[in-house]
């Protein structure tokens, strides 16, 4: 009997430590992943033709580095080749920059409007330790929109385009700080980010998930000071009032496009959605560029009147 007794404790002992290591080395991947280098991003862009270095050079812009609450500095380019104040902020993905923002905004410019690409937290050039998926990043869109105001004029009118991280990043941001948009486009947002952890460790590994999510949380508090069950889109969804446009490619592995549709049920009309059934993770506008712009100019001119 003592013999099982003091086997079940060593079992017990040897799955927490094990589950214990495995939080550690999670919250490792995640607040410190390797971020995709600059000059890749570019030739991946300008070989898919969906950027020309020389012609958005050309663009008339302001490269600036914006002080954030966070002693860092916020690295963010304003491009304003139109006469109008009509502003698109964009924010882009986990592991990318402000690089991979710009065939939005050429798409956008086109339309006639002004916008803003800017790095994201610990991303391109701006500072930061940790990635948190929108805890912390919710602060610096905040920050980039108030200098918007501040130096472009009090008149003007904003919208904001997220993708993924940056989709869940404006949602955290629109229901719970200032949220000065008139309104929001949500590409391949999760959730809540527990609900894409145990998404993303289902693949790697079936053995005690929710218990892993638990552990790694622990270390998520002890190193960045923050919840990943505080990184929760549709726990906040319900409190925004303007429009939403959610775009949510089918095939989508990495953020399943169901929970897009958890958001799309959930948030209050005014509400659109589109599900290309074409195109993986952040793809809906690679693989359809033209129904992609169509469905955004019909949205913002329907409900921004733009």
């Amino acid at each position: 009997m003592k013999s099982m007794i003091k086997w079940l404790i060593a079992a017990i002992s040897s799955l927490i430590v094990f589950l214990v290591s495995l939080g550690y080395y999670a919250s490792s991947q995640i607040l410190f992943f390797k971020l995709r280098d600059v000059e890749v991003i570019k030739r991946r862009e300008t070989r898919a033709k969906r950027l020309n270095m020389e012609e958005f050079q050309k663009l008339k812009q302001d490269d600036v580095l914006i002080p954030s609450r966070f002693d860092y500095s916020i690295n963010a380019v304003f491009v304003h080749p139109n006469d109008t104040d009509n502003w698109i902020v964009l924010c882009h993905g986990v592991t990318e920059n402000k690089i991979s923002s710009i065939k939005y905004l050429n798409m956008f410019v086109e339309m006639g409007y002004n916008a803003v690409i800017y790095d994201a937290r610990r991303h391109g050039n701006t500072g930061g330790v940790h990635s948190t998926y929108g805890f912390y990043e919710k602060y610096d869109l905040e920050t980039v929109i108030d200098h918007l105001f501040e130096h472009y004029g009090p008149d003007i009118e904003v919208g904001v385009h997220g993708e993924s991280m940056g989709a869940a990043t404006m949602i955290l941001y629109a229901g719970e700080l200032s949220n000065r948009a008139k309104f929001y486009i949500s590409d391949a947002s999760f959730s809540t980010l527990g609900d894409e952890l145990t998404n993303i460790f289902s693949q790697y590994t079936k053995i005690g998930s929710p218990f892993v999510l638990f552990f790694t949380n622990i270390f998520f508090r002890i190193r960045s000071r923050f919840s990943l069950f505080k990184v929760s889109p549709i726990r906040v969804i319900e409190k925004i009032e303007q429009p939403m446009l959610f775009i949510h490619s089918k095939p989508d592995k990495f953020i399943p496009y169901e929970q897009s549709k958890q958001l799309y049920d959930k948030k209050k009309p005014p509400k659109v959605a589109w599900y290309p059934e074409r195109g993986g993770h952040v793809e809906s506008y690679n693989r359809n560029p033209k129904n992609y712009r169509e469905t955004v100019d019909s949205f913002i001119k329907k409900y921004a009147g733009w």
